[in-house]
């Protein structure tokens, strides 16, 4: 039997991340991945992910996500591919909403680069959107969006090139950890390491059992809508938006891999779990959504082209855990990601192993006892 330094228990985004960080140290690596590497059916499915460094969710989030910058950067320079797609995000808020200025208020605190737009400016600059003389907004040149199939492809290729190794379609059944290392089980066999770093995603909560996280599992969908003229909304000339109006916190992306523009709404979700997700999208919620999308992206014909589902495991207050085991100091983990995750993957990779070699201790902000029931 082969004895690991290290066993990433989940090869999805942040396995596949901290297996690129633990390829790059050259530590004995094992990832283990229920399904093919790259998948439809956890969260980073739908292929681009918006990347932007005027966090309006938190000024606390700039540093990683700078960090996260710089990493996606290295991976390219590594690889050769082209996964960070830089066509700056326009931040809108409609009457009443104030994630536009929670976006500024974040860039002045850390002294970023985002232009504040008066609403005539928006309209000459972005006639592609419908925006009232009461809206706000902004916009960060730096950000646009990730290609999430080329970049989970690039880190896992130059993990494996680094050394690590990969196992696909093996599901874990049973994991442990002693003072003496750690073990996971699976159908095809056991295996055993120094340390354990879980990133199980929506499993997380089965597979953790023991912390009580309270994480919720929502179904998310993403929809790729007909646009007109279509050269309008093209990269390098449409920017990646999000759009808070109307309790809708409405995203989206240049046209890219398909036809139609991709566009989804952060909000809601309905409660389910990976074994019984409906996978299918309704007819009602194309036409809802397509109502919605008509009356801000003036291009937008409602017609919805394609659709489809990810998953969200999300938190209470919507930030991460990411932490050490509170009763085992050789398995990290990192978990409830809740729908903004797969920017800072680069970083929240580094930072795993780093917990897990006792480099770094857990970021106050994504503490696990943040939830702890007071006595």
């Amino acid at each position: 039997m082969t004895h690991y330094d290290v066993i990433v228990l989940g090869g999805g985004t942040m396995g596949t991340a901290a297996a690129w960080e633990l390829g790059k140290r050259g530590e004995r690596a094992l990832v283990l991945e229920q399904f093919g590497h790259v998948h439809r059916n956890g969260a980073h499915s739908g292929e681009t992910r918006v990347i932007r460094h005027a966090y309006a969710e938190g000024a606390e989030y700039v540093p990683l996500v700078q960090r996260a910058d710089a990493l996606w950067m290295d991976l390219e320079a590594a690889t050769g591919k082209h996964v960070y797609h830089r066509v700056g995000v326009l931040e809108l808020a409609g009457p009443g909403e104030s994630h536009a200025r929670d976006a500024r208020a974040t860039a002045e605190a850390h002294g970023l680069d985002f232009e504040w737009l008066a609403p005539d400016e928006i309209r000459r600059r972005f006639p592609q959107f419908v925006v009232g003389d009461d809206w706000e907004g902004g916009f960060g040149k730096d950000g646009g969006f990730l290609d999430v199939d080329m970049a989970l492809h690039a880190l896992g290729a130059e993990a494996r090139v680094l050394g690590v190794e990969i196992r696909e379609h093996e599901a874990v059944e049973a994991w442990g950890a002693t003072d003496q290392g750690v073990w996971v089980g699976t159908g095809q066999g056991r295996y055993t390491a120094d340390r354990l770093i879980v990133t199980a995603g929506a499993w997380s909560g089965r597979i953790m059992a023991e912390l009580g996280m309270p994480l919720r599992v929502l179904r998310k969908t993403q929809f790729w809508f007909d646009v007109e003229p279509s050269a309008a909304y093209d990269e390098g000339a449409f920017p990646v938006f999000i759009i808070d109006h109307a309790g809708w916190n409405f995203y989206g992306f240049p046209r890219f891999g398909q036809p139609g523009m991709k566009a989804a709404n952060h909000a809601g979700g309905d409660g389910t779990t990976p074994e019984t997700v409906v996978r299918s999208v309704s007819e009602a919620e194309k036409a809802e959504i397509g109502a919605f999308a008509a009356s801000v992206i003036r291009g937008a014909t409602g017609a919805v082209l394609n659709a489809t589902t990810c998953l969200y495991t999300s938190t209470p207050d919507a930030d991460f855990v990411v932490d050490r085991h509170p009763a085992l100091g050789n398995v990290v983990f990192g978990a409830g990601f809740s729908g903004h995750g797969f920017k800072f993957a680069s970083a929240i990779g580094e930072h795993l192993v780093r917990l897990s070699s006792r480099e770094a201790e857990p970021l106050p902000l994504f503490a696990l006892d943040r939830f702890a029931v007071p006595a």
